[in-house]
């Protein structure tokens, strides 16, 4: 049983220009033209991000009338901030490499927040992703994820076509503070730029899988962060544009998250002798809520929230779910077929249990 998609999208504006050109590209049928509204699109974008009108962009992206419309508009918008001009003879790639940190203490405290960047940077020149003879730098500042959704993209855009040297990219931040409290999983992101000569191979490799660099990084982090009574496992991801980089950085979060909590409930259910059931279930607030119970308690339970932004699929997020119940042998997982309330008939969060039966909208 497939999930139902939850979020509710505004009705077309076609007063809105970004809007009525992304209607205008998603229902025409002549390759000719797509490819011509398709420029008009980059050319709209373009036009926002020059003029810096973060109020306009916002505007059209909060009113995409579909998630098809978003991804549409969202991947114009990545073009015109990542990609170089053809005038350009040189230009800066910037990039972030998300890493999730999985730490376990006994108690509270505080983990150190900035590696060397010069020694990450080592690492991934040494393994092919950064041109051995590239200008790049590489910051040592474990950032929290509220400090790159700070940059516009409209400022990354600018950035990209002005910065000539890799030392003197601009943001000279500290690390966001890491707190652990018993069982923490944090997102954080080492950012950093490569310039690019416009006839010369890449400077920096972006996208792909993790590979030999990964464990190398993962140590150098773990080494750095290393604290008294802490655990602590990091999971570096690839370097993508900052824009690309966010997405793949929360989602990783939200998974690494939900396995956590799925081997403790789990856990915490079998030892007792019950049998574990998990339910899925989208609600009227564009979220997807898991339910850890049992058939034999009906009184405890755990829950876990997903919520959905415009990015996200219902379909793959189920998928995931289904192969993480799989790999933890689950036998009980029950997905809701109809979206349900926010809240319960006492005004509390609803989560739908072994015990708890599903509300059917009316």
């Amino acid at each position: 049983m497939n999930l139902p998609d939850p979020r509710l999208y505004p009705r077309v504006n076609p007063q809105n220009p970004i809007i009525r050109q992304v209607m205008s590209l998603m229902t025409e049928r002549d390759a000719a033209l797509v490819a011509q509204k398709r420029v008009g699109l980059q050319q709209l974008m373009a036009e926002l991000l020059m003029s810096k009108d973060h109020y306009a962009l916002n505007g059209a992206l909060t009113q995409a009338p579909s998630q098809d419309a978003w991804l549409t508009m969202w991947h114009a918008l990545r073009v015109e901030v990542e990609t170089a001009s053809a005038h350009d003879q040189r230009s800066a790639v910037l990039f972030a490499i998300p890493v999730v940190l999985v730490a376990g203490c006994k108690g509270e405290t505080t983990l150190p927040s900035e590696i060397d960047g010069a020694a990450a940077l080592a690492i991934l020149r040494e393994h092919g992703i950064v041109a051995a003879n590239a200008d790049a730098w590489l910051s040592g500042a474990l950032l929290g994820p509220d400090v790159l959704a700070a940059i516009s993209p409209a400022q990354l855009a600018e950035w990209r076509a002005t910065i000539t040297e890799a030392a003197k990219f601009p943001i000279d931040s500290a690390g966001s503070v890491i707190k652990v409290k018993d069982e923490a999983v944090a997102l954080r992101y080492l950012i950093g730029v490569a310039i690019q000569e416009k006839t010369a191979e890449p400077a920096i490799k972006l996208g792909g899988q993790v590979t030999s660099w990964g464990m190398p990084l993962a140590n150098l982090i773990s080494e750095t962060l290393k604290t008294d009574g802490v655990t602590l496992f990091p999971i570096p991801r690839t370097p993508l544009p900052w824009l690309a980089a966010q997405d793949v950085g929360r989602v990783t979060q939200l998974e690494t998250r939900l396995q956590v909590m799925t081997s403790n409930a789990l856990r915490s259910i079998r030892t007792k002798g019950r049998t574990p059931v998990v339910t899925v279930a989208a609600h009227e607030n564009n979220e997807i809520r898991i339910t850890f119970s049992s058939k034999e308690d009906p009184e405890r339970w755990e829950g876990y929230v997903w919520n959905l932004l415009p990015s996200d699929h219902v379909e793959q997020i189920v998928q995931y779910v289904r192969e993480l119940m799989q790999e933890c042998r689950l036998d009980d997982l029950v997905f809701i077929e109809n979206v349900q309330p926010t809240l319960d008939t006492d005004g509390l969060p609803l989560f739908i249990t072994a015990h708890t039966k599903p509300v059917v909208l009316q």
